[in-house]
């Protein structure tokens, strides 16, 4: 091969590795076909092609300290997150709260914590449901989705959810990975137990069967819908009109928590808690609609992976 063969194959390697953010080896691939370019007397008086190597290097190397003086964003001490969630556990009932508590870490961007509380939650049978939705969640925030996919197919190998409960989960994840576009199509759990069958009188099957199922339409009637993604278009101030688009990151209830990037600061700074947001869009693996809410807290993550965005809690308003 040639030498200008050579420094062309060079420079192509070194946007490759660039690309792929190999940023040592883009700059070894850069420096050695500079050193090739001085070494022909060809090719040294190109001096645009020595110039742009030598930006190219100066730009990776200006990369490189950036990324070896960013300060590691550090979870709160364990003091200050038992705080949190004491704090932010408000329910008498002890499961309630325990969940409370779990969320509130995850707002504040606690999430190795909050998973931990969440893999705690998750053998409470009334948590279970809402503590494995709340795990996914933590991992869509901390960019490891695919640990949620795994753990999602090891429920489904085993018998710790229903059938009921992880069909519902799957309705739940399968929106996330869709919104996401993420081509994973998670499977459904069939349930291959039959029901027991047993003799009763009518009288018993009444108080047995009816009242049960009565009551359980009632508490699914009440269950807010997961949303996934809430659009919120501001009458008034900066960015009137113009509709912003947010992932919902935990939800509790009617409660809906979004993670703000700092880049929409002036969007924050136009918030303020009880303000009305008469235009939001509602977006769920199910269904879409239009509604109201009500701007409940705006806090700012100190620390964390999620360091510099800002927590936001509005509250759906029933029309």
């Amino acid at each position: 091969m040639d030498v200008k063969n050579q420094i062309k194959s060079l420079l192509q390697q070194a946007e490759l590795y660039h690309s792929q953010g190999l940023l040592y080896e883009a700059k070894e691939s850069y420096a050695r076909a500079g050193q090739l370019v001085k070494k022909n007397e060809g090719l040294i008086k190109n001096k645009n092609l020595l110039q742009m190597i030598f930006k190219k290097i100066q730009d990776i190397k200006d990369q490189i300290d950036r990324f070896e003086n960013e300060s590691p964003t550090v979870e709160l001490p364990k003091k200050i997150q038992d705080i949190i969630k004491e704090k932010f556990a408000f329910s008498r009932d002890t499961d309630a709260a325990a969940l409370e508590g779990a969320i509130a870490l995850a707002k504040f961007g606690q999430f190795e914590r909050a998973l931990l509380e969440f893999n705690e939650l998750i053998k409470r049978d009334p948590l279970r449901v809402e503590a494995a939705k709340n795990i996914i969640r933590c991992h869509k925030a901390l960019d490891t989705i695919e640990k949620a996919v795994s753990l999602y197919h090891e429920w489904v190998i085993d018998d710790f959810f229903t059938s009921d409960q992880l069909n519902k989960l799957r309705t739940f994840f399968q929106g996330i990975l869709d919104s996401k576009k993420i081509d994973v199509k998670l499977p459904e759990k069939i349930d291959t137990h039959l029901p027991e069958i047993k003799e009763m009188s009518e009288e018993q099957a009444y108080h047995d069967i009816d009242m049960p199922l009565f009551a359980r339409e009632k508490i699914i009637s009440e269950e807010m819908i997961d949303i996934s993604s809430v659009g919120i278009t501001m009458g008034g101030g900066p960015g009137k009109g113009e509709p912003l688009e947010y992932d919902v990151s935990f939800q509790a209830g009617n409660v809906i928590n979004l993670l703000v990037s700092g880049d929409d600061k002036n969007f924050i700074e136009n918030l303020k808690p009880d303000m009305v947001l008469n235009d939001v869009q509602f977006y769920s693996p199910i269904a879409m609609f239009s509604g109201k809410a009500i701007v409940s807290s705006i806090s700012k993550i100190e620390s964390g992976p999620k360091k510099g965005y800002y927590s936001l809690d509005i509250k759906t308003i029933t029309q």
